[in-house]
C-alpha cells in the first residue's frame, strides 16, 4: 500500500488582502485528506472516495479515468504527458478519503480540495518516480481552478503549521503560546468562487481604501505576530471591507457567533471568502474560550476539535 495525506487549513488573517499581494496568515489543521493505493484485483484501475460523495468507478489501463473524483489526477497525468494509466503503473485501486472535512454530509470549508489535490499529486509523484515540487502542484491546482486563487491553500497543505503567504511564497511562522483559539462551523457552506468574483468586480469599480487598510493590518500582524489587539483591528477592518464590497462575509450566522463570543469575553471572526463556512475565536483565557465553545454548541453551532497540524503533506509506503 502507498499512502499520502495532507492537512486542511484556515485563513486566520489576510483573506482578500492576499489577492492584492499582501501577506496572509494561514494555519494548517489536523483534519487530513488521505489517498492510498492497493493492488488491483483485476486488470482495471478502480477509484472510490469517502467524504466527497461519488459513485465508485473503474477503467482499463489503456485509458485515463473519466469520473469526477479523478479530475485532478487526470489533469496531472495529462500535464506530464501520460496518455494512459498503463504508462505510469500497473493497475491499482485508489481510494480518496476527505471525510474529515465533512459533517452531516455538508462540507465544512477547511480546504478539502487543496488537501486532496496535494495528496493526490504526492502519491502520483511516487508512482511515476518524479520529484515533488510545490511550485508544480500550486500551478496545477490553479489550472484546475480555472486560473483562480492565490495558492495559499496548497502552500498550507504542503508545509503544515502556521505560514505567512505572500505572492506565491510561504514563510514558516510561530503561533503565540498564550493565545488560544477555537474553530467553529457556522452551519452554512459557502461557495468561494462566487465571493471572489464579486470582490473582483468591486475592486475594479470602487474606492479601494478599505482593502488597502486591510492589507496594512495584515502586514503588521505578520511582522509583529498575532495578538488580540491586532486581530480585533483586523476584524473591524474586514467588516468595513465587507460593508463596502457587499461580500456577505459577516453572515447572520457569523454575526450570532460574534455576539456569543463578545458575551463570553472572546474575539471572533469569520475565515475565508465569506457566505458561511468556518470562523475562529481567540482568547488569552482558556476558560473564556471554553465558555464560548459551550454557548456556541448550545445555540446550534458546531465547535470543531482541531489542532494545528505541524506536518504538511506526507507519504508512506506500507507492506
Amino acid at each position: 500500500m502507498t499512502y499520502a495525506s495532507a492537512p486542511g487549513k484556515i485563513v486566520v488573517w489576510g483573506e482578500y488582502a492576499v489577492l492584492t499581494g499582501a501577506p496572509a496568515g494561514v494555519m494548517a489543521l489536523s483534519s487530513r485528506a488521505t489517498v492510498w493505493t492497493d493492488p488491483s484485483p483485476d486488470n482495471n484501475w478502480h477509484f472510490r472516495s469517502e467524504g466527497f460523495a461519488t459513485a465508485p468507478a473503474s477503467c482499463p489501463g489503456d485509458q485515463l479515468p473519466d469520473d469526477p473524483q479523478s479530475a485532478f489526477l487526470r489533469l496531472i497525468l495529462a500535464h506530464w504527458g501520460y496518455r494512459t494509466l498503463a504508462d505510469c503503473s500497473t493497475p491499482l485501486s485508489m481510494t480518496t478519503d476527505s471525510s474529515a472535512f465533512y459533517a452531516a454530509e455538508q462540507k465544512l470549508g477547511l480546504g478539502s480540495s487543496a488537501a486532496v489535490c496535494t495528496a493526490t499529486y504526492r502519491i502520483l509523484c511516487e508512482l511515476t518516480q518524479r520529484n515533488p515540487e510545490i511550485s508544480e502542484v500550486m500551478a496545477l491546482h490553479r489550472l484546475w481552478q480555472g486560473g483562480k486563487g492565490s495558492g495559499l491553500d496548497v502552500a498550507s497543505a504542503w508545509h503544515g503549521g502556521l505560514i505567512h503567504f505572500q505572492q506565491g511564497r510561504a514563510t514558516p511562522a510561530d503561533w503565540p503560546a498564550d493565545l488560544f483559539w477555537q474553530v467553529v462551523w457556522s452551519g452554512k457552506s459557502a461557495k468561494t468562487g462566487d465571493h471572489i468574483a464579486r470582490f473582483d468586480r468591486w475592486r475594479q469599480q470602487a474606492d479601494n481604501a478599505p482593502l488597502e487598510a486591510l492589507a496594512t493590518i495584515s502586514d503588521a500582524i505578520c511582522k509583529l505576530g498575532p495578538s488580540l489587539a491586532l486581530l480585533a483591528d483586523y476584524c473591524e477592518t474586514l467588516r468595513a471591507l465587507d460593508k463596502s464590497a457587499i461580500l456577505n462575509i459577516f453572515t447572520q450566522e457569523h454575526a450570532r457567533l460574534g455576539k456569543l463570543a463578545a458575551a463570553s469575553g472572546v474575539l471572533y471572526k469569520p475565515c475565508g471568502a465569506g457566505g458561511g463556512d468556518i470562523g475562529i475565536a481567540f482568547s488569552e483565557s482558556q476558560h473564556d474560550l471554553a465558555v464560548f465553545r459551550q454557548q456556541a454548541e448550545v445555540n446550534g453551532f458546531l465547535p470543531l476539535d482541531l489542532e494545528m497540524a505541524t506536518n504538511g503533506v506526507a507519504f508512506q509506503h506500507r507492506q
